[in-house]
């Protein structure tokens, strides 16, 4: 991805994230999932590309909301990106008290599942 690309993808995953996560909680599904939707076409596009690390490290240095966290956390995982720091980041947002029950669960589900070998990964990097 050039730059200006780049920070534009990082910019609206961060937005469609962050909807989605409003939307989780407030109710308005319709919407969240097309925020999801918009998120997951991101990720199809990161996961072909040669940047895509830089990608996800800036969206993870840069997140604030879990469930954008939580998201950015799974594709790591799912691209074979910084596994380590994936799951160390996932492990924080389950225990992190100021965060939602709902993400945290999401967080917590998302580890569970990615352990025991039903989330697998989309690439071999």
């Amino acid at each position: 991805m050039y730059k200006k690309k780049l920070m534009n993808y990082i910019n609206k995953f961060l937005e469609y994230g962050n909807i989605q996560g409003e939307c989780t909680l407030n109710g308005d599904f319709k919407k969240g999932n097309k925020a999801y939707d918009k998120c997951e076409a991101i990720f199809n596009i990161a996961k072909n590309d040669v940047e895509k690390e830089k990608f996800y490290t800036i969206i993870l240095k840069t997140a604030i909301d879990a469930n954008t966290l939580t998201k950015c956390c799974a594709h790591m995982l799912k691209l074979n990106i910084n596994k380590k720091i994936a799951i160390e980041k996932l492990n924080e947002i389950t225990l992190d008290e100021s965060f939602h029950p709902v993400f945290r669960f999401n967080a917590k589900m998302f580890l569970q599942e990615w352990n025991k070998g039903n989330i697998k990964p989309v690439c071999n990097k």
